[in-house]
């Protein structure tokens, strides 16, 4: 199992439609875990166009955990097929649930992930976390301390890149602590204004994160999976840019992957 956690420190540059992405193209059976504790699903209204109601959820795994009965199977059960291989367990269905999770309700989700092939006889999956905006002091840090990559998702505006200047930080810190400060990367989406974009390796150079791919401005592409719009071409922009991403990704963790925590 490798974790990938996806993250932002501004706006809207992608997040939830890059996890989405990764998922659903990712080269080993994949899960996307919706752990924005800013929104509800995301998946749910948008790719999935409203297909499914909001029954699985992560608050279900809160109360689980409320009560002391979090392990895999019951994560597991709160998933729903996103087709053969692709899984995805939706966000909190209440934004007071969300806001209200604790560090160490996310320690006791990593466990249970941790539990999934054992107890829930769950294939060996990639987690793919679709975290949404970072801030200091995240109860997520569980998350973000576990992950085989953390990949920070941002636009390529100056206000883009000032709001990640300043949260880089704090970033590092908590992967410093657990001891990987360089599984930090950078992911831009580019902009259609004219003159406002800066390049890949200025934002890198200016950040000093490590630089992983681009996404080029292509809303007709990304729809597909924002909004459930039709399957896009594999000769599209976006699709060859999210190819290499990929390609990045699976490199760099071949050497990373995450050993479950041994059980007693």
């Amino acid at each position: 199992m490798s974790i990938v956690y996806l993250t932002s420190t501004s706006g809207a540059p992608g997040v939830s439609t890059l996890a989405t992405a990764l998922t659903l193209n990712w080269p080993r059976p994949a899960l996307l875990l919706e752990a924005d504790i800013a929104k509800t699903s995301h998946i749910l209204s948008g790719y999935l166009r409203g297909q499914y109601t909001h029954v699985q959820s992560l608050t279900e795994a809160a109360i689980a955990n409320l009560r002391g009965g979090l392990d895999g199977e019951i994560l597991f059960a709160q998933t729903i097929s996103l087709g053969e291989g692709r899984y995805a367990i939706p966000g909190f269905n209440d934004l007071g649930g969300a806001r209200g999770t604790t560090t160490g309700f996310w320690a006791n989700l990593l466990h249970a992930l941790d539990q999934l092939p054992r107890t829930a006889e769950a294939p060996d999956l990639d987690i793919i976390v679709d975290a949404g905006r970072f801030a200091p002091g995240d109860p997520r840090s569980p998350l973000i301390a576990a992950a085989d990559s953390v990949l920070v998702v941002t636009g390529n505006t100056l206000p883009d890149i000032h709001a990640l200047y300043a949260s880089s930080s704090a970033f590092g810190s908590t992967l410093e602590a657990a001891g990987h400060r360089d599984y930090l990367g950078l992911t831009i989406t580019t902009t259609p204004l004219r003159g406002q974009g800066y390049s890949p390796n200025e934002i890198a150079t200016k950040t000093g994160l490590p630089f992983l791919g681009a996404l080029p401005w292509d809303p007709a592409t990304a729809a597909h999976y924002s909004h459930g719009a039709p399957a896009p071409s594999k000769r599209s922009p976006y699709t060859k840019a999210l190819t290499e991403i990929i390609g990045s990704l699976a490199a760099v963790l071949a050497e990373r992957r995450y050993t479950p925590t041994p059980q007693d």
